[in-house]
C-alpha cells in the first residue's frame, strides 16, 4: 500500500526539522565552555587531566611566543589568574598556525583536553582571534611557589642562584635554587638552531628569569619535575655576580685564620710564660744551691714560689736519720717541730709522712676529701689544696717539700708537679751539700783542734816541769822560815807559779773538752755519782729522789765529761722546775731497748712551770751533745703524766769493752793510709772520722755506695768502710767490685751477727758492729799494716852470736 503524497509531505517536513534541530543542538552539547582554572584541574592519585579527552571551549590572551619541540609546538595563554597550554603536533607535516599568534591577542580556542609528559594541554581544532590588548605582565613567583600546579601555563618571573648549567638535544637548561629545592630553567632550540654557546652567566650568579611555568614528568604520578620554559637567554638577567670565593667559604676561611691566630698566640703566650717561669726557677735553683742554711732555703722559696707556681704557703721537712723523724724547718722565734714517721699526728703532717714513705708526689686537690685526717689540725690554718714533693738526692729521700693553696681548690697540673719535683730535688741536693759542708768544716775543725791539742801538749810538757819545780822550791823556802827580807818576793813567786799552773790546766781542759776520743762510759756509775753529788741540795730543798737505775753496768761510747754535763743540766732543770710544786719528786730510771740505752728523768712539776725559752735552751744544748753521741733527747709533757726527759743513746755490751780502749792513747800507724767511709748516718760518719783521724788516717767520707765506687776507680784507698744501709749499689756487689781496688773492705753492721761474720769475713774482708770499739778497729788496721820481715841471726853451737 502506497502512502498518500499529502500525508507523506508533512511527515517528511517534521523529520527534516527534527534533524536540523539536532544538528544545531549537537555542538552545544559536545563543546564545554570552561575557564582556564577548570581546564587545568587534575584527578589524584595520578594527577592526570580531570577533563582529559573532552572537547572544550576556552578563552584567554596569548602570553608568550610559541615554543618548538621535536614533534610538537606549545603556546601559553592566560586569563589573568590561571594559564593553559595549547599543543599543536607537527606530524605528519609541520603546522605553523600557533606561530601566527602573538602575545597580547585575545583568542577563543575549541579543542580536546590531553597531556604531554604530565602537562595538561589543549589540542586546538579551531582558533579564533577575538581581539588585541597589552601582553599580560609576568606574575612574580618564588621558586618555592613554582613547585606545584598553581602557576602552570602562566607567564611568571622568578629569582634564584645558578647551581648548574647544561645542554640536552632539545635545548639548554639551567638549575637555580632559592630557599627551596633546585628549579629547572629550559631554553628550547628553534628549528635548525646550532648548539648553544656558553651563556653569559656562571654557577653562583644570582639571576632573574621570565618564562612559562610548565611540567615535564613522563611517568605517573604527575606531581613533580616542574620547570620554567624561556624563549632564550635574553629572558634571563644577572641580578648579582657570584663571589670569587663563596661568602660561606670566605667566612669559614677567615674564621679558620682567626682560630689559627688565636691558637698560635695562645701557644706563644704559654711558651713565653713557661720560659719566664723556667728562668725564675733556674735562678731560684742557683740561689738554693748557694744557700748557707736550711732557714735561708725556706726563706728564698717562700718568697719566690708564690710567683712561680701561684701557691700561698711553703713548708720544708728535713729527714732526721738518727731520730727517724721529719723535722720542720722553722724560724728562730718558733719552736722546732718533729714528726715521727711511725705515728704522725693529723693535719698536713700526715701527708708529708705519706709522701716520704711512698717516695712520690702526693696531690690533694680538695683537703675536705683527703684520705688523711687533716681538717682543723694545722696551727697556721687549714689549706684548701696541697702538693707534697719528695726531695731526692742521689736516689735517697732527704725531706719533703709542701706547697699549700689557701684561697681556692686547685688541682696541680703535670707540668706544675714536674717543676715542683725539680725544685724539690735541687733543695735535696742543697741539703746534702750543706751536710757535706758541715762534715768538711767539722773535719777541718777537728784537724785544727788536733793541731791546737799538739801545741798545748808541747806547752804543757815544757811548762809543767819548771812550774812544778818553782812551786816546790817556793814552798820549801817558806816552810823553812829562812827567807827573811825576801819572804814577800818568795810568796809572790809561789802565787805566780800557781797562777801559771792553773792557766796550763785550763788549756788542757779546753783541749780535752773540744777534742775527745769516744771511749766506753758506764752510765750506771755516772748517774749514781751525780745523784750523790746533788743529794744534799735536794734534801735541803725538800725534793724526794727515786733512784730506779739499773744495778748492772750499762755502757755507751762517748765522752765522760760531756755526758756528766748533760745529765747534770737535766737534774738542775728538773730541780728548778720543782720550786713552786706542792709535791717535789724526781724519778731517775734506766732501761735498754733494742740496743738503745734510755735514761728517763721525770719530775712532778706541772707543764709550763718553766719559761719556754729556758726549756728550749736546756734541750738545745743537750740535744747537740747527745746527737754527737749518736742519740737523741726528748721533753715529753702531757696532762695525764709528769713531764720528763728521755735521753736515748746507743749502748754497747760489757763484753765489747776492751782494756786497751780504756787506757793509753790511740795508736799512730807508721804508714800514712787513706780510708773511704761510706756511711749515710751523720753521727756514725762523724764517729768514724774521729776514730780514723786520731790514728793518722786520711779519710774521704761519702753517703752513697755509687759515689764510693766511682771514687775507688779514680783514687787508691787502703781500706773502705761501708754501712749495710748505704743507699745505691748493695754492699754485696759493691764489695766484689771494689775487691781489686782496696786492700780491705770493712762492713759496718748495726749489731754483732756471728752468721754474717762467718759468711763475709776473709780475704781482706771484715765485719765491725756499731758502735765501733777501739780495740776491734785497731785489730783491723793492724792487719793492714805492712809486716816488717824478721831478721834471722845465726847462732853457733857454743851460744855465741
Amino acid at each position: 500500500m502506497v502512502a498518500s503524497p499529502v500525508a507523506a509531505g508533512p511527515r517528511r517536513a517534521r523529520v527534516v526539522a527534527a534533524a536540523f534541530a539536532a544538528l544545531l543542538s549537537f555542538p552545544a552539547a559536545a563543546q564545554k565552555q570552561l575557564a582556564l582554572e577548570e581546564v587545568s584541574a587534575r584527578t589524584p592519585p595520578e594527577y592526570g587531566p580531570a577533563h582529559g579527552g573532552e572537547t572544550v571551549t576556552v578563552r584567554g590572551v596569548v602570553s608568550a611566543p610559541a615554543f618548538h619541540f621535536p614533534g610538537y609546538t606549545l603556546l601559553a595563554m592566560d586569563d589573568g589568574r590561571f594559564g593553559a597550554v595549547l599543543a599543536d603536533f607537527q606530524v605528519p607535516q609541520p603546522n605553523t598556525r600557533l606561530d601566527a599568534l602573538n602575545p597580547g591577542e585575545e583568542i577563543e580556542v575549541v579543542g580536546t583536553v590531553s597531556s604531554i609528559a604530565g602537562q595538561v594541554t589543549i589540542k586546538p581544532e579551531r582558533i579564533e582571534i577575538t581581539g588585541r590588548k597589552e601582553p599580560p605582565a609576568p606574575a612574580e613567583v618564588s621558586i618555592q611557589g613554582l613547585q606545584g600546579f598553581r602557576y602552570l601555563g602562566r607567564l611568571v618571573h622568578t629569582k634564584g642562584r645558578v647551581t648548574e648549567i647544561g645542554n640536552t638535544p632539545a635545548g639548554v637548561y639551567t638549575l637555580i635554587a632559592g630557599s627551596a629545592a633546585a628549579y629547572k630553567i629550559f631554553f628550547p632550540r628553534t628549528r635548525n638552531q646550532p648548539p648553544s654557546s656558553a651563556p653569559g652567566y656562571k654557577v653562583g650568579d644570582t639571576v632573574l628569569v621570565t618564562g612559562v611555568a610548565l611540567q615535564y614528568c613522563p611517568n605517573p604520578p604527575y606531581n613533580e619535575w616542574f620547570e620554567l620554559l624561556a624563549a632564550g637567554p635574553a629572558e634571563l638577567a644577572i641580578a648579582a655576580r657570584s663571589w670569587f670565593i663563596p661568602p660561606l667559604v670566605l667566612a669559614g676561611g677567615v674564621a679558620g685564620v682567626l682560630i689559627v691566630f688565636v691558637l698560635l698566640w695562645s701557644h706563644d703566650h704559654r711558651l713565653r710564660k713557661q720560659r719566664k717561669r723556667l728562668r725564675k726557677t733556674y735562678q731560684l735553683g742557683e740561689e738554693i744551691l748557694g744557700a748557707s742554711s736550711t732557714d735561708t732555703i725556706l726563706k728564698r722559696i717562700a718568697e719566690s714560689l708564690p710567683g712561680i707556681l701561684g701557691v700561698t704557703r711553703v713548708q720544708l721537712y728535713i729527714y732526721n736519720r738518727g731520730a727517724k723523724t721529719l723535722d720542720a724547718v722553722v724560724g728562730e722565734a718558733q719552736q722546732p717541730v718533729s714528726i715521727p714517721l711511725s705515728s704522725p699526728s693529723g693535719g698536713t703532717r700526715a701527708g708529708a709522712v705519706a709522701c716520704f714513705h711512698y717516695r712520690t708526689s702526693l696531690v690533694i686537690p680538695d683537703i675536705g676529701r683527703s684520705p688523711f685526717p687533716m681538717a682543723g689540725k694545722d696551727p697556721v690554718g687549714s689549706p684548701q689544696s696541697l702538693l707534697f714533693v719528695p726531695m731526692l738526692a742521689q736516689g735517697e729521700v732527704v725531706g719533703v717539700l709542701e706547697l699549700d693553696q689557701d684561697d681556692r681548690l686547685r688541682d696541680f697540673t703535670a707540668d706544675e708537679q714536674a717543676l715542683a719535683q725539680h725544685l724539690g730535688n735541687q733543695i735535696g741536693v742543697a741539703v746534702r751539700l750543706l751536710d757535706q759542708r758541715s762534715v768538711q768544716e767539722q773535719l777541718f775543725r777537728t784537724e785544727k783542734l788536733a793541731a791546737i791539742g799538739r801545741l798545748i801538749s808541747g806547752v804543757v810538757n815544757e811548762l809543767q816541769t819548771p812550774l812544778s819545780s818553782i812551786s816546790d822550791l817556793a814552798a820549801r823556802a817558806q816552810g823553812k822560815g829562812l827567807i827573811g827580807p825576801a819572804e814577800r818576793e818568795v810568796s809572790a813567786i809561789a802565787a805566780e807559779a800557781r797562777k801559771a799552773a792553773s792557766m796550763v790546766a785550763r788549756l788542757v781542759s779546753f783541749a780535752a773538752a773540744e777534742q775527745f776520743e769516744a771511749r766506753p762510759v758506764c752510765i750506771t756509775t755516772l748517774l749514781r755519782n751525780l745523784i750523790e753529788f746533788r743529794e744534799g741540795d735536794w734534801k735541803a730543798s725538800g725534793i724526794r729522789v727515786r733512784d730506779l737505775t739499773s744495778r748492772e753496768p750499762l755502757y755507751v761510747l762517748g765522752s765522760q765529761g760531756q755526758l756528766e754535763q748533760v745529765f747534770l743540766n737535766l737534774f738542775v732543770h728538773a730541780e728548778q722546775s720543782l720550786a713552786d710544786a706542792p709535791q717535789k719528786a724526781i724519778t731517775i730510771r734506766t732501761s735498754v731497748l733494742a740496743k738503745r740505752l734510755v735514761v728517763e728523768v721525770a719530775f712532778t712539776a706541772s707543764p709550763g712551770s718553766r719559761k719556754p725559752e729556758e726549756t728550749a735552751a736546756v734541750v738545745g744544748v743537750t740535744r747537740s751533745v747527745i746527737a754527737g753521741h749518736g742519740g737523741e733527747v726528748r721533753l715529753i709533757e702531757s696532762s695525764q703524766a709528769d713531764p720528763h726527759f728521755e735521753v736515748e743513746l746507743p749502748s754497747t755490751s760489757k763484753e765489747r769493752v776492751g782494756v786497751g780502749s780504756l787506757n793509753g792513747p790511740a795508736r799512730d800507724f807508721s804508714r800514712r793510709m787513706t780510708a773511704l767511709v761510706i756511711e749515710p748516718d751523720e753521727n756514725a760518719q762523724r764517729q768514724m772520722l774521729a776514730l780514723l783521724s786520731a790514728r793518722g788516717l786520711r779519710v774521704v767520707p761519702v753517703v752513697n755506695a755509687d759515689t764510693g765506687l766511682e771514687l775507688s776507680q779514680r783514687l787508691r784507698f787502703d781500706a773502705a768502710f761501708c754501712s749495710v744501709h748505704a743507699p745505691g749499689l748493695n754492699w754485696v756487689e759493691l764489695s766484689e767490685r771494689m775487691q781489686s781496688r782496696v786492700n780491705a773492705f770493712i762492713l759496718l753492721s748495726d749489731h754483732y751477727d756471728a752468721e754474717l761474720c762467718a759468711d763475709f769475713e776473709g780475704d781482706g774482708r771484715f765485719v765491725l758492729s756499731k758502735p765501733l770499739q777501739d780495740s776491734e778497729l785497731e785489730q783491723v788496721l793492724l792487719a793492714l799494716e805492712p809486716q816488717t820481715p824478721a831478721i834471722v841471726i845465726p847462732i853457733d853451737k857454743s851460744g855465741a852470736a
